[in-house]
């Protein structure tokens, strides 16, 4: 039942810890996760981070399976999400991030 609930948006942006050269993990995980933190804190902005793991395939074809960061992004936040994505993957010299955005009811308790 979706009574008084509100109309939302979801973006869901997923970045690999392997670099794409080195093709192993570089940065470690609390690094991200901590840099990723202390940006949406001094920006105000609502968000969660989950860990996560996946395949996928290269621009090359190769298969590749590593650690992912989640980073979880609810309700318009005056926030450039491709941009952010981007950076992201510039930083962790991956090929790409995938970013996701859904619609969806909230409400808070």
């Amino acid at each position: 039942m979706y009574l008084n609930m509100n109309d939302n948006i979801e973006y869901q942006i997923y970045i690999g810890f392997n670099d794409s050269q080195a093709n192993a993990q570089i940065v470690k995980e609390e690094e991200l996760e901590d840099m990723i933190s202390e940006f949406f804190r001094r920006k105000k902005i609502d968000f969660s981070l989950m860990n996560g793991e996946g395949g996928f395939f290269h621009q090359d074809g190769t298969f590749a399976h590593e650690k992912t960061l989640i980073v979880n992004i609810i309700g318009q936040q005056g926030l450039d999400i491709i941009k952010l994505a981007k950076s992201l993957s510039m930083f962790m010299n991956q090929e790409c991030s995938l970013v996701t955005k859904s619609s969806l009811k909230t409400q808070l308790y």
